[in-house]
């Protein structure tokens, strides 16, 4: 069932960047699209063990930043209102693919390694993804992906493309693909390198002990993942080039947040 939740998310990110690119994508097309992507998450909502049992995050749904409001960032991270920005992302109509991002533009170079490195980054604190989850799927979702998973999902990525894979979900992405005038060949490349992306931030999640019912630290992607009485928030938090200060800012900021929904 992963496997198949994996590919399903390439096919969509695929579809949206390809679309993206040929500057063509529309408000019609962001409907069809999360109509796919609902459905999907439909059927791993009908896990036995799922309960969604926290109302008040649900319904913090609609007010992300009341949730996490600025004076919590700013006591969080100790920076000032006065360099902040902060953007409200509801592109799509579901709530949980909404986000409330805080933005410091702080004047920190990056020292770490690779393409950043030398370069002025805005520190970042940002909340997102509420959404009804039973442990078992938490635990099946945020670890690391085999090479093994990899490849039946790259396997599976090309009988799509194809229109052999068999599944509603994927043969729909396609399908809005070809209508866009974006090739086989595009979605192929684009999903399996999204595909590899997926695999490599998989690499950094780790167990956050004592901290609601469950919860994921990545390394990779700076996100904290909570689960608390069947229901898990994400708080993306890169305000420092260590790790561990990234970490601790989104223990307490997560903390904030279950003080408020227990």
């Amino acid at each position: 069932m992963k496997t198949k939740y994996f590919l399903i998310a390439s096919l969509f990110l695929a579809l949206a960047s390809c679309s993206e690119n040929k500057g063509k994508k529309s408000n019609s097309d962001n409907v069809d699209l999360e109509s796919a992507i609902e459905n999907a998450e439909s059927r791993r909502k009908a896990d036995p063990n799922a309960s969604g049992g926290n109302k008040c995050l649900l319904d913090y749904q609609s007010k992300y930043d009341q949730l996490l409001s600025q004076e919590d960032v700013i006591t969080a991270t100790g920076f000032s209102k006065d360099v902040m920005e902060v953007k409200n992302n509801k592109a799509l109509k579901n709530p949980e693919y909404h986000s409330f991002e805080y933005k410091f533009k702080n004047g920190r170079v990056s020292k770490k390694t690779g393409i950043t490195q030398g370069l002025a980054l805005p520190d970042v604190v940002k909340i997102e993804s509420i959404k009804a989850i039973s442990l078992s799927a938490f635990e099946n979702t945020y670890k690391a992906i085999s090479d093994e998973e990899t490849q039946v999902a790259k396997d599976v990525l090309n009988d799509a493309t194809e229109g052999k894979s068999g599944d509603a979900e994927a043969d729909a992405a396609v399908k809005k693909a070809e209508e866009l005038n974006v090739s086989k060949e595009q979605v192929k490349k684009t999903g399996g390198k999204i595909l590899d992306v997926i695999k490599e931030v998989s690499k950094g999640y780790r167990v956050v002990e004592n901290l609601g019912d469950a919860a994921r630290w990545n390394v990779v992607s700076n996100e904290l993942i909570v689960l608390q009485n069947g229901v898990q928030f994400i708080i993306l938090c890169d305000v420092n080039d260590d790790n561990e200060t990234n970490k601790s800012v989104a223990i307490k900021l997560a903390e904030i947040v279950l003080n408020k929904c227990q």
